[in-house]
């Protein structure tokens, strides 16, 4: 067999090629499932690596599906649904069989339309019916987060194409017809917007919305007479130049960020805009910020 590093392969392959039974149980060998050795280094707690461990075991029409396929494909999930240790979750299609196999949970799905994607050499669900399986493992909040996601990805930053659109979420709601969950898809569909980059950004949207709060522009950008890009805003109200920004720990730890952020604000009040800063706290404790924003506006002209 190669030599490559974290090369995996099963056990009756190996065996197949010649490899003797002694030495497939050397130690340099990991043996992450049973009847599989990955050849070099391997990393338990990467579920990628897991994943890809995994795949000389599945068989033709065999998938990644609920959580492992959320992880794989970037979706942001909740920490209880991130552990690093947790069984990989494998779909198929009825009426063919899940697979029984100690460390996979495996789900047998009736196909109503969705489509598998490679990913990385990967079978995994597609994106958008990946969402929708988590419809009963995630709050509504969450589902937000998670559809905020797939229908911005890094666009805003980057301009590559996001994972999903909001037609491809209402075309994966149809596919799950009266099954459980569906009524809380449709009420996270509602709720969610293009252009949220974070968990957090989504969760302070959701809490001024619930406040009765104006709905701002979402990462708005900010450029001066001759077009060039001033900053990019979390939050922005355009017609009143009020802003929200939201600060991650990083923006306390890291020097760059730190300064960075001071020299943002500087450039924004140079032209008329007034920031507010938020951080966690604001979302745990929320009703400082809510009168702050609620007096700004209201001094700006537009009131809730």
């Amino acid at each position: 067999m190669s030599d490559e590093r974290g090369h995996a392969f099963t056990f009756a392959a190996a065996r197949a090629a010649g490899m003797s039974t002694g030495r497939l149980r050397h130690t340099r060998f990991a043996r992450p499932f049973h009847g599989v050795r990955v050849d070099g280094r391997f990393d338990g707690t990467d579920i990628e690596a897991r994943a890809r461990a995994l795949r000389p075991r599945m068989a033709a029409g065999q998938f990644f599906a609920h959580a492992t396929a959320a992880a794989l494909l970037g979706i942001p999930l909740p920490r209880r649904l991130a552990d690093p240790g947790s069984d990989l979750e494998l779909g198929v299609f009825a009426p063919d069989r899940a697979p029984q196999l100690r460390g996979v949970r495996s789900h047998e799905i009736t196909w109503t339309g969705q489509q598998l994607v490679n990913l990385r050499g990967l079978p995994v669900l597609g994106p958008a019916d990946t969402w929708a399986q988590l419809s009963t493992a995630l709050s509504i909040e969450e589902l937000v987060i998670a559809a905020d996601w797939l229908i911005t990805g890094d666009e805003p930053y980057s301009g590559a194409a996001p994972p999903s659109s909001l037609v491809e979420l209402d075309q994966a709601i149809a596919r799950r017809g009266r099954m459980r969950g569906v009524r809380s898809l449709r009420a996270a569909k509602e709720r969610t917007r293009y252009g949220s980059l974070s968990p957090q950004e989504t969760r302070l949207r959701l809490l001024l919305a619930d406040a009765h709060l104006p709905e701002p522009a979402l990462n708005h950008r900010i450029v001066d007479d001759h077009g060039a890009l001033v900053a990019m805003v979390d939050f922005a109200y355009p017609d009143r130049s009020v802003a929200l920004e939201y600060l991650g720990d990083h923006h306390r730890t890291e020097r760059s960020v730190y300064r960075d952020d001071i020299l943002r604000r500087e450039r924004l009040t140079a032209r008329g805009w007034s920031v507010i800063y938020t951080t966690a706290a604001d979302l745990v404790s929320p009703a400082f910020l809510l009168i702050r924003l609620r007096r700004l506006l209201a001094s700006t002209g537009k009131t809730s």
